[in-house]
């Protein structure tokens, strides 16, 4: 999943940091998180999962996509930028109803879903680590999770937990404790290959889901808006200036290679192990054995702790984008009650996914099969997302003169084209 520290977040929320607690939920969705934020369980068990099934086959998903993600989460924060409005709230005013209502609806019930994967890791965790019981810790880290949002400012306790993602390192260990063939490496990483199969078509959405999250684009949209001036200023006050640009630019491009370069490495680090001894990821257990000749009898638990860590990172932006998504559906104006309700909305969806993370561990759902069916959510979704993002950012009354490069244009397109290519193929495939 893709997001990065918000400049608010680096200032620890100097000017909001002492408010009552209504005000936390306005503070999480926007531009959170970390590289371990970036590859939440969902990105962990799916880049394993590929890598296992299909060796280095989707490799080259984590490395093309790389540009178009740039691009991507450029145009987001522009649009923003320009209009001083939010993505959900820019398409609430130059679409078609039914239309804005479906990609919310979409959106919201991906990062939903996506979140109750997440928890359900979160309990795994707890049986890796020291064998305990899997519900009464989804319950116990999703409640951690709520009062870690309402009484501490997300970057203060995030300085914290990222330590716990410091496992994510053993995937980059097993790396030089095995041989690895650096020819076919760099073939699959710049070559894609294509295997004609439902599997191989669903396996290509979910790594897309993962990689080219659409909760990233609401996430720096809504960033942008609250770091910038909005009602009564005008375009040309709200537009950025040379030096705020470049940097914009730089922090992205930074923040997207170091998270595809993580989610590359652990795919290949699944490929070297688990492919080439034939050892399929049915448990998490199963997934552990990627990092196993590095971190040897230790494998389970410290594959334990990145799913804790990174799940509790993750859950703050993915939670906080989906109900800063529904206060601008509602039209709720800017303000103190506004960021009440974007709190109660953050609350329901909390609860809501540790009722389906809860009903998946009852029905026997392992957290690798939830995670996966969460990104391929992502991946259905993100092609509707993106095609409306790129239509918007052509309207003249919605951006103005904004100018965005033929070329960043053009990788846009290429993303968008890759994954409805993708949608479509595994749709008609599923289909015959």
């Amino acid at each position: 999943m893709k997001a990065g520290l918000s400049l608010r977040c680096r200032r620890e929320h100097a000017n909001r940091s002492e408010l009552p607690a209504h005000a936390w939920a306005a503070d999480t969705g926007p531009g959170l998180g970390t590289v371990a934020t970036d590859n939440d369980p969902g990105g962990i068990l799916t880049y394993s999962l590929a890598g296992a099934q299909y060796g280095l086959d989707l490799l080259w998903v984590c490395v093309l996509s790389y540009p178009s993600m740039v691009a991507l989460q450029l145009i987001a924060t522009r649009v923003a930028a320009v209009t001083g409005k939010g993505l959900t709230e820019n398409m609430r005013q130059h679409y078609a109803r039914w239309i804005f209502l479906i990609a919310v609806a979409r959106f919201l019930g991906a990062n939903t879903v996506n979140m109750a994967a997440d928890m359900l890791s979160m309990g795994e965790a707890a049986r890796l680590m020291f064998r305990g019981p899997v519900a009464p810790f989804i319950v116990l880290f999703a409640a951690a999770s709520i009062a870690l949002q309402w009484w501490v400012p997300y970057a203060r306790y995030a300085n914290v937990l990222k330590w716990l993602a410091l496992s994510l390192f053993a995937y980059a260990g097993v790396m030089f404790v095995t041989e690895v063939p650096w020819r076919a490496v760099a073939w699959h990483a710049l070559v894609p290959g294509f295997t004609w199969s439902e599997d191989y078509f669903g396996m290509s959405l979910a790594v897309l889901g993962t990689t080219v999250s659409p909760y990233l684009l609401f996430s720096q949209a809504e960033q942008e808006v609250e770091e910038r001036p909005r009602a009564g200023a005008s375009r040309e006050s709200r537009n950025e200036d040379p030096a705020q640009l470049k940097r914009m630019r730089r922090d992205t491009l930074l923040r997207t290679l170091l998270s595809n370069a993580c989610g590359a490495i652990i795919l290949v680090a699944a490929a070297l192990t688990l492919h080439a001894a034939h050892q399929p990821i049915d448990s998490t257990q199963a997934a552990a054995r990627a990092i196993a000749p590095i971190a040897h009898g230790c494998a389970a638990p410290v594959l334990g702790l990145a799913l804790l860590g990174t799940a509790l990172l993750a859950l703050p932006p993915l939670a906080g984008s989906a109900a800063h998504a529904a206060a601008s559906s509602f039209g709720w104006p800017q303000g103190e009650q506004r960021d009440r309700r974007i709190a109660g909305v953050l609350v329901a969806l909390m609860v809501t996914s540790v009722a389906i993370a809860l009903l998946f561990h009852v029905y026997g759902v392992d957290p690798v099969k939830a995670c996966y069916r969460s990104a391929l959510a992502n991946g259905m979704t993100v092609a509707p997302v993106l095609i409306l993002l790129l239509l918007l950012s052509r309207r003249r009354d919605a951006v103005g003169e904004m100018k965005t490069h033929v070329f960043t244009r053009a990788l846009c397109w290429l993303a968008t084209l890759a994954t409805g290519a993708a949608l479509t193929v595994h749709t008609a495939l599923q289909l015959t």
